[in-house]
């Protein structure tokens, strides 16, 4: 069988349009630099403890991630995710559905279909570990880590805006403050502790992408509603938009029962 490729290059999935709304002082509080918007929605993230999101199909004429939908429980170790996207995983095969959940770093887990890749009935999960060096794993991670890095926003987005970020405009309507910032990748690399992410940001630094613009959408809460990117990578452009919702909401994740697991992948 052979898998499809897969690169996890988030880093160039980034650069954007910003509104053109008017911005008003009297719509409720903004916030004036990247530090102080960071630091306030980390803790209103913390504050609530789990979220749904959706991460939208690309925009005709665009490209982006393929689309998912999930949740996330935040308060442990790592955040844990439950997500469901559909994609294909084999070359020139068509798009199936698949179900990543992962509660720790090193480990994650794939429901997958059973038709396509043989396995028991009443065993359609398999473990997929960090440690573990083959085709298979390496790819199924790739999907995994891809929908957690739009997902779990506090993990990539938010270390990267920090560090390399600047307020260009604030918007406000309907309640919502929109915020567009500009991020230079050198200024990111530079100043990033975190050797996986200065990776992601020399990934694009080496495909000459020098910065992005993100887009940060809060409620009147404080809370994220949306979070966009955008950019024009090789005449392209790509746009990835993720949107957040039932914020405190009840979330279950756990790990599948490994009566149901595969002693081995395809």
């Amino acid at each position: 069988m052979k898998l499809a490729a897969t690169a996890i290059i988030a880093a160039l999935a980034l650069t954007a349009c910003s509104s053109s709304e008017p911005a008003s002082d009297t719509d409720g509080p903004q916030h004036r630099d990247v530090p102080g918007l960071v630091a306030a929605v980390r803790k209103s993230v913390q504050d609530k403890g789990s979220y749904r999101f959706t991460i939208d199909p690309p925009l005709a004429g665009t490209s982006g991630r393929s689309p998912a939908s999930g949740s996330v429980r935040v308060g442990g170790e790592v955040p844990a995710m439950d997500a469901t996207t559909k994609r294909p995983v084999q070359t020139d095969g068509d798009a199936v559905e698949l179900r990543l959940v992962s509660t720790t770093k090193d480990t994650a887990f794939v429901r997958l279909p059973a038709d396509v890749f043989g396995l028991p009935a009443d065993r359609p999960w398999v473990k997929l570990d960090r440690e573990v060096d083959d085709e298979f794993t390496t790819t199924v991670l790739g999907f995994h880590d891809i929908v957690y890095q739009q997902a779990v926003f506090t993990t990539y987005h938010l270390p990267v805006i920090e560090a390399g970020g600047e307020i260009k405009l604030t918007t406000q309507a309907g309640g919502s403050t929109r915020y567009s910032i500009a991020v230079d990748y050198q200024k990111a690399y530079d100043t990033l502790k975190d050797e996986a992410l200065r990776a992601e940001i020399k990934l694009a630094l080496d495909q000459k992408v020098p910065g992005t613009t993100a887009e940060v959408e809060l409620d009147g809460g404080g809370l994220p509603t949306r979070i966009g990117f955008y950019t024009e990578f090789q005449g392209q452009r790509i746009v990835d938009l993720t949107r957040f919702s039932d914020w405190g909401s009840p979330v279950t994740i756990t790990e599948p029962n490994p009566a149901e697991i595969s002693p081995r992948g395809p």
